[in-house]
C-alpha cells in the first residue's frame, strides 16, 4: 500500500531513528573529568594488591639532629705518606718479579731480585722488599730487564685509609673548618655512604678557578675505595637538633606547591595527601615545618605512581542491607506508607522525563507541518460542466416530434 504522504512517513521514520539513541545516552556514565567536574580529593583508598604492585614502602616522620651540608665533587686519592716505592741501588738485571700489579703484601716481603753487574760466580744477587704493607701498583718493570742505579720499580700504597679531594667554592671556605665530619658516595657502590673528616685544606685558592683544595681522611677496612674514583663529599657545616624530618624520597611536587602521602593510622591501605612546607635539608632529609607531625607514616617508594591510582570500589552491599534498604528508606522519609514507595519505584526515572518530552514536541510538530502541507496543496474541485450543445438540440427535436 502506497503511504498517503511520503513527507510524514519518512519524519516518522526519522524521529524513531534519533530517539533511541537520545534514551541510551541518558544514563551513560561520563569519563572522569568529563563535565567540568574537579579531579577526586580526600583520602586514596587501595586494594592490597594495589599496595603489592606499587611496592609502596612507609617510614615514620621523626625528630632528628638536621644537618646542613655544604655539597663538593671530587675524587678518591692515596694519603702522601700511605705510598712507597720500590727502586734499585745497584746497576743490573731483573732476575724475578715476585708480585704483580694488584697484589697485597706484607711489609718485609720480598718483591724483586736484582742480578749485580759486577763480576763473580755466580753473580751477586740483591733481593728488596716492600718498605710497607699494602698493594702493589704501578709495576715498571719485568724479568730480564736492565735496571740503573735509582730506578722505579715499583710502588705500593696503603689503601686501609684515603684521602677524598674535592675543591670548595671561595664562598664556602668560611663554612668549612678542619674536624668537620664528611659524609662520601661513590658510584661503585651507590648505596653505601663512607664518612670521614675533614683533614686538611689548602693554603692558596687556585688563581683561575678560584677554589680551595680540601682533603678528607676515610677509613677504608674493606678496600673498597680505590684511587681515582669519582666521589661526592656533603661536608655537614651546621647542625639543628630536634626537627621533623623526612627523607627526600618522601616529597613530591613543585616549589610552592609539595607534598606527601601519609598512611591512614587505622588502616594501611588508606592514604592522605598533606601539602608541607619544608626548611633546612641535608644530603638524606627534609625539615618538616608543617604538614606532617612525628609518628605519621609517609611513604617514601611507590609514591609517584600512588598519585594517579584511583580509590578502590565501594564494598557491594550484603543481601541483609539490599532487603532491608526499602525499609530504611521509609524511616528516612518519615514513615511514609509502602504504596507510595511502591507507586516511586514504578514511575519512570527523572533522567527520562526530558528525552520523552522532546520525542513528544518533536513528533507533534512533525505532525502539524504535514497537516498543514496536507491543507495547502489539496486541488480544488472544476466546476460541473453544461449539457453538450448537441444533445440539447437532439432533446428538442424529439420533442417537436
Amino acid at each position: 500500500m502506497k503511504p498517503t504522504n511520503p513527507k510524514l512517513f519518512a519524519s516518522l521514520i526519522l524521529v524513531a531513528a534519533l530517539v533511541p539513541p537520545a534514551l541510551g545516552h541518558e544514563n551513560h556514565g561520563k569519563a572522569p573529568g568529563e563535565g567540568g567536574e574537579a579531579p577526586t580529593s580526600g583520602p586514596i583508598a587501595i586494594t592490597a594488591e594495589a599496595k603489592t604492585n606499587l611496592a609502596l614502602q612507609v617510614e615514620e616522620a621523626d625528630l632528628r639532629t638536621l644537618e646542613k651540608t655544604a655539597l663538593v665533587f671530587g675524587q678518591i686519592a692515596v694519603i702522601p705518606h700511605h705510598s712507597a716505592a720500590v727502586s734499585s741501588r745497584i746497576a743490573g738485571r731483573i732476575s724475578e718479579v715476585k708480585v704483580t700489579d694488584g697484589e697485597s703484601v706484607q711489609k718485609g716481603q720480598v718483591v724483586v731480585d736484582v742480578e749485580s753487574l759486577q763480576i763473580g760466580d755466580p753473580p751477586p744477587h740483591v733481593q728488596y722488599a716492600a718498605p710497607i704493607g699494602g698493594i702493589v701498583i704501578d709495576r715498571h718493570v719485568v724479568q730480564g730487564d736492565s735496571v740503573e742505579p735509582n730506578n722505579h720499580l715499583m710502588e705500593i700504597v696503603d689503601l686501609t685509609e684515603v684521602y677524598a679531594e674535592g675543591r670548595i667554592f671561595e664562598g664556602q671556605v668560611a663554612a668549612v673548618k678542619p674536624g668537620q665530619v664528611v659524609r662520601v658516595s661513590v658510584e661503585s657502590y651507590p648505596a653505601e655512604t663512607f664518612t670521614g673528616t675533614v683533614d686538611l685544606l689548602s693554603g692558596t685558592l687556585d688563581a683561575e678557578t678560584r677554589t680551595l683544595k680540601v682533603w678528607v681522611r676515610i677509613k677504608n677496612p674493606d678496600l673498597k675505595l680505590r684511587p681515582n674514583m669519582r666521589a661526592r663529599l656533603h661536608i655537614v657545616t651546621a647542625e639543628a637538633d630536634s626537627v621533623i624530618a623526612v627523607p627526600h624520597s618522601a616529597v613530591l611536587g613543585e616549589a610552592g606547591h609539595l607534598f606527601v602521602f601519609v598512611q591512614s593510622d587505622t588502616d594501611e591501605l588508606v592514604f592522605e595527601r598533606k601539602p608541607v612546607v619544608l626548611g633546612l635539608k641535608d644530603d638524606r632529609y627534609y625539615e618538616v615545618i608543617e604538614g606532617v607531625f612525628p609518628g605519621d607514616k609517609v611513604v617514601t617508594l611507590g609514591n609517584y605512581q600512588l598519585q594517579y591510582v584511583t580509590t578502590r570500589p565501594a564494598a557491594p552491599p550484603s543481601e541483609a542491607d539490599a532487603v532491608n534498604a526499602p525499609a530504611a528508606a521509609d524511616l528516612a522519609a518519615g514513615g511514609e506508607s509502602g504504596e507510595h514507595t511502591h507507586a516511586e519505584e514504578s514511575a519512570p526515572p527523572r533522567s527520562l522525563y526530558l528525552p520523552l518530552m522532546a520525542m513528544g514536541i518533536t513528533v507533534g510538530v512533525l505532525l502539524l507541518l504535514n497537516l498543514i502541507a496536507l491543507l495547502v496543496r489539496r486541488p480544488r474541485h472544476a466546476p460541473e460542466s453544461s449539457p453538450a450543445p448537441a444533445a440539447s438540440e437532439s432533446h428538442r427535436a424529439a420533442v417537436a416530434k
